[in-house]
């Protein structure tokens, strides 16, 4: 039988390896579905905040990639929700889960912030994709 103070190691060695298993998990990516004329790149467990509003219209920026226009007329690649897809058979909707189908021109409004490309290797794929340089956003629907 294992004393009291052997117990709480074992229990405290066994709750680390969960806590990095979770954090290794944490650093996750985006997926950039180019299966058509546009490209729409998705969340792969890279969002991680809700520091900002994301408020704008689903637009196609200059690379072909689906994104957001904002309020000021800038239009940003965007990493959308899991699950989010262009809708079949067309370049200009695309369905987000919990959302449904939303339009080019449509305004959307949900939760994430602004990531630069250049100082996240993870959005690499973006930027090579989108032909961008600056910020994208990424954007939740809770």
């Amino acid at each position: 039988m294992l004393n009291p103070s052997k117990r709480r190691r074992i229990a405290m060695s066994g709750l680390l390896v969960i806590g990095a298993t979770t954090l290794a998990g944490c650093a996750g990516g985006v997926t950039v579905n180019d299966d058509s004329s546009v490209a729409i790149v998705t969340d792969a467990g890279f969002l991680t905040g809700d520091e900002a509003l994301v408020q704008g219209t689903v637009s196609i920026t200059e690379g072909g990639c689906v994104g957001i226009t904002d309020s000021q007329g800038d239009t940003y690649p965007t990493v959308w929700p899991t699950g989010t897809r262009l809708v079949h058979g067309s370049d200009s909707a695309i369905e987000i889960p919990g959302l449904g189908v939303r339009q080019l021109g449509d305004e959307v409004s949900g939760s994430g912030g602004y990531y630069a490309v250049t100082t996240r290797p993870v959005l690499d794929d973006v930027a090579d994709r989108c032909g961008w340089d600056g910020d994208v956003i990424g954007v939740r629907f809770e």
